[in-house]
């Protein structure tokens, strides 16, 4: 008999389970880090944007105080500029109104030049500064259609012309070229030794009286006298001895040169022309003396630029405004004022 149908297999499908291949695991792991990698960037994104709106949000606030400032500093220029038009509405009509207010003021104002070019020539001793002063002085009445002006401005014409024909010496330059003359002494080498020189002439033999035999008294007598001329020996040089220097006073030699040019730079500096002659001059003697032992080659460049710095003008003499003349018979009363 055939068997029952009840025990056949009831099992249709099957399924088989795979493990994860190598490739599949490595796009999974790559599908993973692109994700976090995309989240990190639009975290980061998002800290950038609400940091670049906090500083546009500072940005505005500052914009907002600078238009603040700015405007106050507006009105208060305009308020300055609305009292100086004032000032300057009242001034012209005095001005205008009174001639001889307006005349006092100009010549003011040119006195006020005049004492600041003065100053330029007394005090700094220099007369392009009193120049341009005066050249102030002079563009402010060429303006003016009075002639009464006329002799003021003849006389500053007449100032500029002189102050422009000065010639003011190289104080630099000379500075310069005494700074030289200080370091080409500091390579001069002082004697050292003295040379050996013969004796021109000795002193003469000694002659000793021979004494009687029996008179023991005068052989005594020479015998000392001999002993006594052996102590002392006189020799005559052709030429003076030098004297040996240490190395402290040729030092004190060197230190001696830098005095007397400091002494001559401050001289220059203050435009005494026969301190800064005499100080040179001394100079120059005192080189001779102790340099006489070096070559004429070496010793004659350091002389004649010496003489040359001696023959230099260190003080020109200013001369005295005319201007300020011109100005006293302008107005007498102000004598004493301007």
């Amino acid at each position: 008999m055939p068997g029952s149908l009840s025990r056949q297999p009831l099992v249709t499908s099957v399924s088989i389970k795979r493990p994860l291949t190598t490739g599949f695991r490595l796009l999974f792991t790559l599908v993973i880090l692109l994700t976090l990698a995309s989240a990190g960037l639009a975290w980061h994104s998002e800290q950038e944007h609400k940091r670049a709106k906090q500083s546009a949000r500072d940005l505005n606030k500052a914009l907002a105080e600078m238009r603040t400032t700015v405007r106050a500093a507006s009105e208060q220029e305009q308020l300055l500029s609305e009292q100086l038009r004032q000032q300057q509405a009242v001034l012209d009509g005095l001005m205008g109104g009174d001639a001889v207010l307006r005349q006092r003021w100009l010549a003011e104002r040119v006195a006020a030049s005049v004492a600041v070019a003065e100053q330029a020539l007394l005090v700094s001793r220099n007369p392009q500064s009193a120049r341009q002063a005066l050249q102030q002085a002079d563009t402010l009445l060429a303006a003016q259609p009075e002639t009464v002006w006329q002799p003021l401005r003849r006389a500053l014409q007449q100032d500029m012309l002189v102050l422009a024909s000065i010639s003011t010496p190289d104080v630099p330059g000379i500075y310069l070229r005494l700074q030289g003359i200080g370091k080409r002494l500091a390579t001069l080498d002082l004697p050292r030794e003295v040379q050996q020189r013969a004796p021109a002439d000795t002193a003469p033999a000694r002659q000793v009286t021979e004494a009687a035999p029996g008179s023991t008294m005068a052989r005594l007598w020479d015998a000392g006298v001999e002993h006594f001329q052996r102590l002392i020996v006189i020799r005559h040089y052709d030429q003076p001895v030098q004297p040996v220097l240490d190395d402290a006073r040729r030092q004190l030699v060197r230190d001696q040169y830098a005095l007397k040019l400091s002494q001559a730079e401050l001289a220059l500096l203050r435009g005494e022309t026969v301190l800064f002659r005499a100080v040179l001059e001394g100079l120059s003697v005192q080189l001779q003396q102790d340099y006489a032992a070096l070559p004429h080659s070496t010793l004659k460049p350091l002389l004649n630029e010496l003489a040359a710095l001696q023959a230099e003008e260190v003080r020109v003499p200013m001369p005295e405004l005319s201007t300020r003349a011109a100005l006293d018979v302008l107005l007498p009363a102000s004598r004493g004022v301007l």
